[in-house]
């Protein structure tokens, strides 16, 4: 499958769909060079879009883009929300008792630190937290080592291992592909 316009005619034109456009294409030229599939949707407005690749595992990528307006369009260019995230998924069998969740801090943290011992403060920024399950594994250093920068933009929303999944969640309008072929090649 491609990636494909579900845009209005008076749409193709706008600076945004050609954002959008490229945005898409440049992912599924990537997901193409892993010899991976790709189907998805974009607009002016938004996209979603999915990718599968193996290199050397299973990988599934989903990027997210929705721009919400108040409904009045003298008020649109100032009412506007905007959401973009990105998903990078794969399973890692025979890890499920490895299970973590590191996350964004709320402002309760501090109070489910005293109850909740294994929830402690992220060694390498202080906005986020890790709660271990079990003992602290590799795949947590290996992780924050690969994924620094992205946490120090606070770009990372969550990072779950459950189940012998292990899905990362941001908060992103880039591909970030460079950091992507680094966790690939590593995790």
């Amino acid at each position: 499958m491609k990636i494909k316009p579900n845009a209005a005619s008076n749409e193709l034109s706008s600076p945004f769909y050609l954002i959008n456009k490229n945005f898409c294409s440049d992912f599924e030229n990537y997901i193409a060079n892993k010899n991976g599939k790709v189907k998805g949707n974009y607009n002016a407005w938004s996209y979603l879009i999915f990718g599968k690749i193996n290199s050397p595992k299973n990988w599934t990528l989903m990027y997210k883009k929705s721009t919400f307006t108040s409904g009045n369009l003298l008020l649109s260019s100032k009412c506007q929300n905007l959401l973009v995230l990105a998903e990078w998924e794969t399973e890692r069998k025979g890890t499920h008792n490895s299970e973590f969740e590191i996350r964004r801090k709320s402002s309760t943290d501090f109070f489910r630190k005293i109850v909740n011992k294994s929830l402690s403060d992220l060694d390498l920024s202080d906005k986020y937290v890790l709660e271990i399950k079990n003992a602290k594994s590799s795949l947590i250093f290996k992780l924050t080592s690969i994924l620094k920068s992205l946490f120090l933009s606070g770009e990372i929303y969550k990072i779950e291992h459950r189940d012998d999944k292990l899905k990362i969640e941001m908060r992103t309008e880039k591909h970030h592909f460079e950091i992507f072929d680094k966790l690939i090649m590593e995790i």
